[in-house]
């Protein structure tokens, strides 16, 4: 960096209330020395124990910054739909396909072919999510240590082979076993191919790229459970298996012909390796953003989990229950360019305020929807409302992290989503016997408050996601990438 840069140093260090020193610090980590004249001797000692990075500041053993020339062109071009990132969205679309319709394939199989019970069966679907919170920690925080191509094709392989494994299962506790397995090889997969699409989008164009991938997610979410329906109607469970194993047949294949941008560790990132620590797995700065998603994942599975009753016992399930994910789904195609363009170039308050609104309205348009056209209303809202929650939060959550840190940011905010997701129909689900279903949306909605309300004192009101701020930090970041690819 050039001395001119002194001021936005202290600038920095005042908008997030840390020292010169420590922002000092993250960005000689970033690749970027000479911060200070009247430092020199201190950035050179700092510099001296980072992998051998040189006194004179001509030659650097850069820590946390992809210098692949792939890499580098997407941090500072502008083209977002290359050939890697197209097929990286079909294959984690792909994925979630398969793991939203054997959810709901697995529940009425077990009852079907052991006659367990309904608790079990859904025990016997839902440790498919515990394997894969098990999986996200330590996937983000070792991928760059075993390579992101190579955990990439380990997932989608193990994705396919537990397929096969369906089929030999002689009983409910054989049968939750491939489920919690095939959960961390999704948990794995899933995890790397939200790394894999960061690597691949352009820094100015984050919140775009990643809305059109996790829009992937989305369409999958009613995509999934669309086509296990029609298969557990027909009671053709052996149809619907085979179905799911030729997509993981074409997941593993496509995701060979995805080109994946590794990152080279420095001796330090190396050494940091041999210690361990929970600070190691979770990314600290993406928690509160990625709380946000957690609340938007609450709200979510408790219309996913409990829509079908709640529709059939108010007479809406011919229309209103049947039609409402379509609803939902076209909401979020729909209004996803939008929330990308947004986001980029308006900043957080601009789609976190809107979507957290949209969230409380649907969820309040659901609780008490008198006919099947209020009832996909609540889908409209709720596909535009959590749809942006998503994408917007996932972005800002890699954008709070250092280029070292994408990884265990990627698994930060999916564990918290996927908690969410998991915790909700759990702990709301208990409303429904005593006061009925309406009372399950209107506690949805509160909690969708607290959400809005935890973020405005968070980080809203001090304008943590203002659109100059996030320019400048998109700045350093490019900086880095510059420097990484000079050198």
């Amino acid at each position: 960096m050039r001395y001119n840069d002194i001021g936005f140093v202290s600038e920095l260090s005042k908008e997030m209330n840390i020292s010169e020193s420590d922002v000092e610090d993250i960005l000689v980590r970033q690749g970027i020395t000479g911060l200070y004249r009247r430092r020199e001797v201190t950035c050179h000692d700092r510099a001296d124990n980072m992998s051998g990075m040189s006194v004179n500041g001509q030659e650097h053993v850069l820590d946390g910054v992809d210098s692949s020339e792939e890499h580098h062109r997407a941090l500072t071009g502008e083209k977002l739909w290359t050939a890697g990132y197209i097929l990286d969205i079909i294959v984690n679309f792909l994925v979630y396909v398969v793991h939203y319709q054997l959810m709901l394939w697995s529940t009425s199989y077990s009852i079907s072919t052991w006659h367990v019970s309904l608790s079990m069966a859904g025990l016997a679907s839902g440790i498919f999510v515990v394997g894969s919170l098990v999986m996200r920690l330590p996937a983000g925080r070792y991928i760059d240590l075993v390579g992101r191509r190579r955990m990439f094709l380990c997932g989608t392989a193990v994705y396919f082979l537990l397929m096969l494994m369906y089929g030999f299962c002689s009983g409910v506790a054989s049968f939750m076993l491939v489920r919690f397995l095939q959960g961390m090889a999704f948990g794995a997969t899933s995890t790397a191919a939200s790394i894999i699409a960061a690597s691949l989008i352009p820094l100015k164009r984050m919140g775009s790229g990643i809305g059109y991938y996790t829009l992937g997610v989305t369409m999958a979410s009613a995509v999934g459970p669309f086509v296990a329906l029609g298969f557990i109607n027909a009671g053709n469970f052996d149809a619907s298996l085979m179905v799911c194993t030729a997509m993981t047949i074409v997941i593993f294949v496509l995701s060979l012909l995805v080109k994946v941008p590794e990152r080279a560790l420095t001796k330090k990132e190396l050494a940091d390796f041999q210690g361990f620590s929970l600070c190691d797995f979770i990314a600290k700065k993406s928690v509160a953003i990625s709380l946000i998603a957690l609340v938007g994942g609450v709200c979510y599975s408790t219309v996913l989990s409990y829509l079908g009753e709640y529709a059939s016992a108010n007479g809406m399930a011919d229309f209103g229950g049947r039609f409402f994910f379509l609803c939902f789904a076209a909401a979020s195609i729909l209004s996803r360019p939008l929330i990308g363009w947004l986001l980029d170039n308006r900043g957080g308050n601009v789609v976190i305020y809107p979507a957290m609104m949209m969230l409380i309205i649907s969820m309040l348009t659901v609780a008490f929807a008198v006919n099947d056209y209020v009832l996909l209303a609540g889908g409209v809202f709720l596909g535009i409302g959590y749809g942006s929650i998503t994408a917007a939060c996932h972005a800002l959550a890699l954008h709070c992290s250092l280029s070292r840190k994408v990884g265990v940011a990627t698994s930060t905010y999916f564990m918290l989503l996927d908690m969410g997701t998991g915790v909700g129909p759990y702990c709301l689900g208990s409303v429904v016997p005593l006061l009925g279903f309406s009372a399950l949306y209107i506690f949805a909605a509160l909690i969708a408050v607290l959400g809005f309300c935890g973020y405005f004192f968070s980080m809203g009101r001090f304008e943590r996601f203002s659109i100059e701020r996030l320019n400048r930090e998109r700045a350093i970041k490019k900086r880095a990438a510059m420097h990484a690819a000079h050198v």
